[in-house]
């Protein structure tokens, strides 16, 4: 399956209209109360997606990222907040995502090796919590806390605030919008209860429970390759040989 797909790495400005609208027609099979309007507006405050294509050149999967949104990036850390993150159904379980997006985050940390970067993640769903026990060896939130636990919970809060401001709940750590940003489809919801024998999907289920009304539970996890699993850090590595020049 894998060898039918492809990843891609491209701006924001170089997408098409028919990749724009097929990226929107996937965003549409998976959440309820999204249109295409909104979905624009936010993938317009992005810098990079990483589109997944097969031999037809479909696009069958993207991630977006965003570059330091919001002047988040202080003295002292960068950020790469990755923004909807989306695989057809039938193309579950490849392994395309994970490789791109590995490379892809490689070249984006090595264009400024001045200071640690720092990935935001927004997890309306247990799929996209799994992506940090898949990728990572320390993260927040995690059920085994690390000693970095307190350093990663204050920098999501910073971020969290500057993003969002008062929909930022932070004793719960969770973004609850006043106005529904999208919610996912009922058998996705479905399918999170069903899978409640996976501690990740036990934890994810615990610290955001209102997950099925379209809240985010914010996750942080520091981008170094020391940081990454082993299946991960040569990916990244291998990424970092080719860095991204960006102005930062």
């Amino acid at each position: 399956m894998d060898l039918d797909l492809s990843f891609q790495l491209v701006e924001i400005k170089d997408i098409n209209f028919s990749s724009r609208k097929r990226m929107f027609e996937l965003m549409f099979s998976c959440y309820n109360k999204i249109t295409e309007d909104t979905f624009n507006t936010d993938l317009n405050k992005k810098q990079y997606v990483g589109l997944i294509k097969d031999q037809d050149n479909m696009v069958q999967g993207f991630t977006t990222f965003a570059i330091n949104p919001n002047s988040t990036n202080v003295s002292n850390y960068n950020v790469l907040f990755s923004g909807d993150t989306i695989i057809a159904p039938e193309y579950w379980g490849t392994q395309v995502m994970k490789y791109g997006w590995c490379k892809a985050v490689g070249s984006i940390i090595a264009s400024d090796t001045t200071k640690p970067w720092y990935w935001y993640l927004l997890s309306k769903g247990h799929r996209t919590y799994m992506f940090l026990p898949l990728f990572f060896k320390d993260f927040f939130p995690s059920i085994e806390p690390s000693e970095s636990e307190s350093q990663l919970k204050k920098i999501a809060s910073e971020i969290s605030f500057k993003l969002y401001g008062d929909c930022w709940k932070e004793e719960e750590g969770v973004i609850r919008f006043k106005e529904s940003q999208g919610e996912l489809k009922q058998e996705l919801i479905q399918a999170s209860y069903q899978k409640k024998g996976s501690k990740f999907v036990q934890f994810f289920l615990k610290k955001n429970p209102a997950f099925y009304k379209g809240e985010e539970l914010v996750c942080i996890a520091r981008l170094h390759p020391d940081n990454f699993l082993r299946s991960a850090k040569d990916l990244v590595l291998d990424g970092m040989n080719q860095p991204l020049q960006l102005n930062i």
